[in-house]
């Protein structure tokens, strides 16, 4: 899914689940995009790095 809007860590959990993932794997997911730099994190919620 693309967005240029900021959306909340559980919107993008959401995103995650689904598929076929169970929440607690979601939310280690969401984890890893964003040590790895595919999200951050800004005032007003998360964004994907471009």
């Amino acid at each position: 899914m693309e967005t240029d809007e900021p959306f909340t860590p559980d919107t993008a959990i959401d995103w995650i689940s689904t598929g076929d993932v169970e929440h607690s794997e979601a939310e280690a997911l969401l984890e890893q995009l964003l040590l790895k730099g595919y999200l951050y994190e800004t005032g007003t919620g998360l964004q994907i790095t471009k």
